[in-house]
């Protein structure tokens, strides 16, 4: 099939060493090992990033030799903005280096990868799929030798840097790798994948990401395997429930801790510089940091405190003003919308926001259309702006996923189905 410019043209399938490159680089997503420019502050530069930056140089020579650049499909508007607001808001970085090292990440996750992933994964979107599985196999198995050691729940994280990462991570995919569980229920590969898919959530000890995940695969399971959706997630769904609430370390995690607002042990000694008398109780540091990140915001509406400089300002007196700052937050537990307001100003949070609602009603159309893979790109797209909330998820190498699914979104419901026939692609002009 003879290629067009036009936005709505058939283009030839890139080759499949292309493709190859793109799934290794998505199931090497769930790593975090990184090299720290600063042992303790970063800026970190993970190795899948270095990884990337390899690919992109190969794929890119490859385009250029072979006169491909006019067919490439180009990141939508949003992405563009978030780039732009992070190369803006340096001039307010105390830390410019942190803050370079930030904005070459978002370039990098936002618009390089875009190109990249659109051009590998146009008529193979199943092959992202394929990826995803396979990086949750790895960072999963691992997390499930962790657990079964004997390891404390801090320590069950797979290949991410922390618990909380590991979890946020697999509750975005879950719900995708659930679709093809469902779409062979009630046969034996729906045993295997739900079978999987259990183990994974079993290792997911950073509250509240397991409880998201299975809201997540109860709406996939409604809409792929309709009149049948409770038989198909009462196994699963069933099984996670039943280690959560029997297993003491599930139960302390996912069902305690969750519920209790407080911090716990003896707060009095983080409190008594304070003024405050003994007994006195203190709310998470989790949720406490809400306060000084809005305050931060509102300091720096415009263009926030630097890319990559929130941590260096987030303790400031001015932004805690009478709250207690009196103990260390544990890791990424941040609300990353509140990290981008305060990071990059209003307008950088509303890029990053448009970013995301803007693929998601790509996704969302192409489900109403009944298509499957569509279906469970919506589901991971939509837990993926809830985990945000929890775990600011725009880390080092798990970025790289969020590029993958975008893409997924913006492919047409006609490829996505596989119905796009021998190597002959189409993407939406939506996505262009």
């Amino acid at each position: 099939m003879t290629p067009r410019a036009d936005l709505g043209s058939p283009v030839r399938a890139s080759p499949t060493w292309v493709g190859w490159l793109a799934a290794l680089l998505v199931a090497g997503s769930f790593s975090q090992l990184a090299y720290a420019l600063h042992p303790r502050k970063g800026p970190f530069i993970g190795y899948v990033e270095v990884a990337a930056v390899g690919m992109l140089l190969v794929w890119g020579t490859w385009v250029l030799a072979s006169g491909r650049l006019r067919f490439l499909c180009w990141p939508p508007w949003p992405a563009w903005a978030l780039v732009a607001m992070a190369c803006l808001s340096l001039a307010e970085a105390v830390n410019v280096k942190a803050g370079i090292v930030e904005v070459a990440q978002y370039a990098l996750y936002f618009l390089a990868l875009y190109v990249f992933f659109a051009d590998a994964f146009a008529g193979r979107p199943w092959l992202a799929v394929k990826a995803f599985l396979a990086g949750t196999g790895v960072a999963g198995g691992l997390a499930l030798g962790q657990l079964f050691r004997g390891a404390p729940p801090m320590a069950v994280h797979g290949l991410a840097s922390d618990r909380n990462v590991h979890s946020a991570l697999l509750t975005v995919v879950l719900p995708l790798l659930w679709v093809p569980a469902c779409l062979h229920w009630p046969r034996r590969r729906y045993w295997v994948g739900a079978t999987g898919i259990a183990l994974a959530a079993v290792t997911m000890l950073g509250p509240p990401h397991v409880w998201v995940a299975l809201i997540g695969i109860a709406w996939v399971a409604g809409v792929v395997a309709g009149t049948n959706w409770w038989k198909a997630v009462l196994p699963l769904g069933g099984l996670v429930l039943l280690v959560n609430f029997v297993s003491p370390v599930h139960r302390a995690c996912n069902v305690d801790e969750f519920m209790n607002p407080w911090e716990t042990g003896n707060v009095y000694k983080l409190l008594r510089d304070t003024g405050a008398a003994e007994g006195t109780a203190l709310v998470k540091k989790r949720w406490l940091e809400w306060y000084p990140a809005l305050a931060m915001i509102a300091d720096r509406p415009l263009l926030g405190v630097g890319a990559g400089n929130y941590q260096l300002n987030i303790g400031r007196a001015e932004y805690w003003g009478y709250l207690p700052n009196a103990k260390k937050t544990e890791p990424n537990t941040n609300n990353l919308y509140l990290v981008t307001g305060g990071s990059l100003g209003v307008p950088g949070l509303a890029s990053l926001v448009a970013l995301l609602t803007y693929h998601l009603g790509l996704a969302r159309r192409r489900a109403e259309s009944g298509d499957p893979l569509a279906v469970g790109v919506t589901a991971s797209l939509a837990v993926l702006a809830v985990v945000n909330l929890f775990t600011a998820l725009l880390v080092r190498g798990a970025a790289v996923g969020w590029t993958a699914l975008f893409v997924l979104a913006a492919l047409s419901g006609r490829q996505a189905r596989g119905e796009s026939g021998h190597d002959a692609v189409a993407l939406s002009p939506e996505g262009r």
